[in-house]
Parts: C-alpha cells; sequence; structure tokens
C-alpha cells in the first residue's frame, strides 16, 4: 500500500476503545469496505502502522486479525502482507460449513439448496453464455471422460463444470454462492464417490445441459440441471449404501481373521 493510501486509511481510521478490540476492529474492517477504501484484494498496512492507526498494541491487533482470517475476510501471503478476500467463498465457505455442522443439514437439505441455486444459474447462463463459457464448460466435461477412472478428479471436473455455469451466467453474487456450495458438496460427495457407478451417465447429463446452454433454451437448460441433480442424488444414496456395505463386510473379515 501507499503512503498517500496509508495516509487516507489514517484519516478514516479512529482509535479503538480496548473493550471489545476484536469486534471493533472487525467492524472498522467493515466501514472501510462499505465506503470502498478497502476492496477485494487490497493490501492491509503493515502490523505496526495498522496498530498506531487504531491506537491498540500490536498482540491486540494480531487477535483481531486471526479473527478476521479464521472469518475468510483476510487472508496472509508470506512475504508479501496480509490483504482483504479475493472472492466470496473465502468469506462465505467456513461460516457455512459451521452453519450446516450446528444445523446438522441434512444430505437432502444441500440437495435442494443445489436444486434451488443451479437451476436459476442455468437459464441465465442459457441467456449470457458467450463462447468462451462453452469452451469452459466442455473442457470440463473432456476432464471428466479423462478420468473416469479417477472419481476423486472426475469429481474435482465436476465440480468445476457447475461453477462454470455460475460463471456463464455472469452475476458474481450468485456465482460467489454457487462456488460456495460447490465446495461443500465436493467435501460431502468425496467420502462416497470411489463406490461410484455412474459417472459415464453423468458425462451424458452435462453434455445435454451444455446443449441446450449454447443454444440459448433456458428452459431446456433448467430442465437438463434439475434432471442431472435428481439423477445424482440417486447417485449419492447409492454411493453411501455401497460404502456402508463395504464397511460392514470389511468389519467382518477383520473380526474372522482374529478369530483365526
Amino acid at each position: 500500500m501507499t503512503s498517500r493510501n496509508s495516509h487516507n486509511l489514517t484519516a478514516t481510521m479512529a482509535p479503538i476503545d480496548r473493550a471489545g478490540i476484536t469486534e471493533l476492529v472487525v467492524q472498522r474492517i467493515k466501514e472501510l469496505l462499505e465506503r470502498g477504501e478497502l476492496k477485494a484484494g487490497s493490501r492491509l498496512p503493515p502490523e505496526r502502522e495498522l496498530a498506531d492507526m487504531l491506537h491498540i498494541s500490536r498482540p491486540s491487533l494480531r487477535t483481531a486479525l486471526k479473527a478476521l482470517s479464521v472469518m475468510g475476510i483476510i487472508h496472509a501471503k508470506p512475504g508479501a502482507g496480509t490483504y482483504i478476500a479475493d472472492s466470496l467463498p473465502e468469506v462465505f465457505t467456513e461460516p457455512m460449513r459451521f452453519m450446516t455442522l450446528i444445523n446438522n443439514t441434512s444430505d437432502e437439505e444441500m440437495f435442494e439448496t443445489r436444486l434451488i441455486i443451479e437451476a436459476g444459474l442455468a437459464e441465465l447462463a442459457a441467456e449470457r453464455a458467450n463462447d468462451e463459457d462453452i469452451r469452459a464448460l466442455n473442457a470440463e466435461i473432456e476432464g471428466m471422460r479423462s478420468n473416469t477412472g479417477d472419481p476423486e478428479n472426475f469429481l474435482k471436473h465436476d465440480v468445476r463444470f457447475h461453477q462454470a455455469i455460475a460463471n456463464a451466467a455472469n452475476n458474481k453474487l450468485m456465482s460467489g454462492v454457487m462456488d460456495t456450495v460447490a465446495q461443500l458438496l465436493f467435501n460431502l460427495r468425496r467420502q462416497t464417490i470411489a463406490h461410484a457407478s455412474d459417472l459415464d451417465e453423468a458425462i451424458e447429463w452435462h453434455v445435454k445441459i451444455v446443449e441446450a446452454i449454447k443454444k440459448h433454451d433456458s428452459k431446456r437448460a433448467k430442465e437438463m440441471v434439475t434432471g442431472h441433480l435428481g439423477a445424482s442424488r440417486a447417485a449419492w444414496a447409492r454411493e453411501v449404501r455401497n460404502g456402508s456395505q463395504d464397511e460392514k463386510a470389511e468389519t467382518a473379515s477383520a473380526a474372522k481373521r482374529r478369530g483365526k
């Protein structure tokens, strides 16, 4: 950050009362974001300078910055400083992950959420997608085709495909939400993806989705995403069931070996 920018922040950053320092630092950062004096990717002033601006000790500042880091609002780049998050997923992912844990969110709720978000994004993508968007979607399909023997890598391309739909919809807020949901779903399904038996079928659904988007057929794009997610939900149930059966078989085999 230049000295001029640091001076501007100094002028707008009032000292902080030591009571509730962490909460007040968070509030001060929020105010600077609201006023546009900090933006996505902005570099914060060095620690010593920032502590002086806020009239708090460096240990107190570190505690506040750690809280912001845990929330995904800021992140440190070794040797380069501390920056405001570049994108929404960094801000949303951890709070949403905690929310799903605290509320004991069911798999059914996760798929319902995905359907609500992705069906709408597919409609927008069909209206707005350009040639570059179509190439990005097809590239992920090719990635899936080349990884049918590697389910986890297949899953990575599957997730990127749905993120590419969100990008094609050209709505930054919804794209960020989708990126966050995709990350949560990736962490969920990677636990069972080794038991997947529907990878070729999934590819066919993705091809149909791209065809609809390429033709700018919003209605069909929504229908294809809805169909795909219905099939994906059924596949998830099979994977969980197969994983449970394998676990029981392994437990029985281990018990038998111990009995010898």
